[in-house]
């Protein structure tokens, strides 16, 4: 069939359902991605071999898309340089982005033997997003798998005011892979010299799934958030935030999911 508003030979696709065009610049290019990844750049890896407007993505079974490290991204789309592109998903796989590293617990210090003063607790690390796009490229995904954003990681324990003590370590958010526990504050404390006098807990790094719990000596530390959820602030009066969490698609506007079957979504979408 011509069409004349694309001045070009259109046919149906019946594997995919839809009606597709011989010209390039009204085709709809059709990529189906298997295995397992981390950090995947849709671009460098397909698209910029085969450059369109129009992309269909079959993922199938069994597929596993994560992040490579803590806190990072699982599939990318800011490199398509084409604004006005739109890309429509099939997803039968697990789409995770790494979960957000738990932080460090409070360290108090005597400043009678001590040079360095104490250190504060730090705050946990945001989860990474499943799917990360940019401005002019659209994603729409029937969902058939899972989308999940990373958990934020929990924060670290801090010193309560007017007290001797330090923190634990927050534990990693939820994700693929899960984020580090924080490591463990402690008291610098000794009648002659700055020392180590009692160290705290770490915390416990994330699952696939659930975070990790915060270390429990001293003022424990925060947990760390499930897929898709910040993690929990640190114990103590000066215990600080959990990190956010990560989206399930960040970046752009009109993104939209699905869920079909027993498709399963954890964050927000932009």
């Amino acid at each position: 069939i011509f069409n004349k508003d694309e001045n070009c030979l259109n046919y149906f696709d019946s594997i995919n359902q839809i009606w597709n065009c011989y010209c390039a610049k009204c085709e709809t290019r059709i990529i189906e991605i298997s295995g397992t990844y981390c950090n995947l750049d849709f671009y460098k890896q397909f698209s910029q071999f085969q450059p369109g407007h129009n992309y269909i993505v079959n993922i199938t079974s069994g597929t596993i898309i994560g992040g490579c490290t803590a806190g990072d991204t699982a599939l990318s789309f800011v490199n398509i340089p084409l604004a006005g592109t739109t890309i429509t998903i099939n997803n039968r796989g697990v789409i995770a982005g790494g979960g957000g590293a738990g932080g460090k617990g409070g360290e108090y210090r005597n400043q009678t033997f001590c040079v360095e003063p104490s250190s504060p607790p730090q705050m946990g690390e945001s989860g990474g997003p499943a799917i990360a796009t940019r401005n002019g490229v659209i994603i729409k995904i029937n969902n058939y798998g899972t989308i999940a954003g990373g958990g934020g990681g929990g924060g670290g324990g801090g010193q309560n005011t007017g007290s001797i003590d330090g923190g634990s370590g927050g534990g990693g958010g939820a994700g693929l892979p899960g984020g580090n526990g924080g490591a463990a504050g402690g008291i610098y404390s000794n009648t002659v010299q700055c020392i180590l006098a009692s160290s705290m807990a770490a915390g416990t790094a994330g699952g696939m799934t659930l975070g990790g719990p915060g270390g429990m000596s001293g003022s424990p530390g925060g947990e760390g958030g499930a897929r898709g959820q910040p993690g929990a602030q640190g114990g103590g009066t000066a215990g600080v935030n959990g990190g956010l969490a990560g989206k399930a698609i960040s970046g752009g506007s009109g993104n939209m999911v699905i869920n079909l079957d027993a498709g399963q979504l954890f964050g927000t979408i932009d």
